[in-house]
């Protein structure tokens, strides 16, 4: 007995042509899936990035207030009163450093953030010391800003706080 194959000759191929297609689709999807998770990646580095010089910006910004606490009024009038500003830079072993960031400043161990301090008290910026019923007593207003960079990122933060340090001779005109 002989097997002959009728109908089935234009069919020939046709798997194959099936295969190639269902092997494209599922090809541009791990494509998708991949530009998908590098993207993903990316963000994620990127709000790590801006979490890490926030958290700088803000640990120059607490060391700095801990040093103004610890002044004396002579210390704090030569240090940023009558006019006089203050810049530091927080260093890797959490001590700051007289003086702006230099270029090669890092305050982590990856050598990847700068972060430092100006602090400057505008003349007559004064506040009443709240609940005193004296005239004489005021906060002095000293301003904090905080700065932080990571320049393999190109990303900068800046925090502007507000100390308060009790005077006796903070008059407002």
């Amino acid at each position: 007995m002989r097997l002959t194959n009728r109908g089935h000759g234009s069919q020939q191929g046709s798997a194959l042509i099936v295969a190639l297609i269902i092997l494209l689709m599922v090809s541009v999807l791990g494509i998708s899936a991949m530009r998908t998770s590098i993207f993903s990646s990316k963000v994620a580095t990127g709000i790590q990035a801006d979490t890490m010089t926030f958290d700088a910006a803000e640990s120059a910004v607490a060391r700095s207030l801990r040093q103004l606490r610890g002044f004396t009024e002579a210390e704090l009038s030569k240090a940023v009163l009558n006019g006089a500003s203050l810049q530091n830079c927080l260093l890797p072993d959490g001590t700051l450093k007289d003086g702006a960031c230099g270029e090669s400043d890092r305050m982590d161990s990856r050598e990847l953030l700068q972060a430092g301090t100006y602090i400057v008290h505008l003349k007559n910026n004064c506040r009443m010391v709240s609940g005193s019923d004296v005239e004489l007593y005021r906060d002095y207003v000293i301003d904090v800003l905080g700065q932080s960079n990571m320049q393999s990122y190109e990303i900068e933060n800046n925090h502007l706080q507000e100390a308060l340090k009790v005077g006796l001779d903070c008059i407002q005109y």
